[in-house]
């Protein structure tokens, strides 16, 4: 789809389920928790920092992060960000590949369930490692090509959910060449609510569905 059709369906599912996280086309909210907990206990205790939650939808993945941080969200789809305003983050309607920031503006970048809907990633990557700063941490969280699941899925899902995938190797070097060092791997196994830890290429991880990761920009 367009970045108009996205930007049509995301403000039509807003408007439909309001400040719910099905506006932002999770599978279910107990797996968007569960994600959610196990991601943010995985970035640690946070106070003080400048924090970017780049295509923010309804706010629900970063709330948690408001009371202690500026948290800033962007978005193309207005009308999610609405509800992501009265959750107390600081919101801009924008395109990620063109961010209305200066240069190392975030100790924090968070990328949540974007990446899969955009036909070209490596320029968005590119501008949230720019607007990252020398020392500060960028989090992707995408679907696993890898998955065993996912690929049974994609057999009977013909809509946008199974589109793009990546693959865990191939976006640790894409990083790496947007300047990103210390890589790590939260690896996540829809239904099931644990999380395993560590670099790409391990025995199991076909069933891992989905991945987050996260690496710290280096200091010149």
């Amino acid at each position: 789809m367009t970045k108009a059709d996205w930007q049509n369906y995301f403000d039509q599912k807003a408007a439909t389920h309001g400040a719910s996280v099905k506006s932002s086309d999770y599978y279910d909210e107990a797996s968007f928790f569960m994600q959610r907990d196990n991601i943010l206990h995985w970035l640690g205790g946070l106070s003080g920092a400048v924090i970017l939650d780049a295509g923010c939808g309804v706010g629900a993945f970063s709330e948690p992060l408001v009371a202690a941080n500026t948290v800033h969200g962007v978005d193309f789809s207005a009308k999610s960000l609405e509800y992501a305003a009265a959750r107390g983050l600081e919101t801009q309607v924008g395109d990620l590949a063109a961010l209305p920031f200066a240069a190392g503006f975030f100790d924090l970048v968070v990328c949540i369930g974007v990446i899969q809907l955009i036909d070209d990633h490596l320029p968005v990557l590119r501008e949230l490692a720019r607007v990252t700063k020398p020392g500060g941490t960028l989090l992707v969280q995408t679907l696993h090509r890898g998955s065993l699941q996912r690929k049974l899925l994609a057999l009977f899902e013909k809509g946008h959910k199974f589109d793009k995938m990546y693959a865990m190797d191939a976006l640790a070097a894409d990083f790496a060449a947007c300047g990103f060092g210390t890589l790590e791997f939260l690896k996540l196994y829809h239904p099931f609510s644990f999380v395993t830890t560590g670099g790409a290429g391990e025995l199991g991880d076909f069933l891992c569905t989905s991945f987050a990761l996260k690496g710290r920009k280096r200091r010149d």
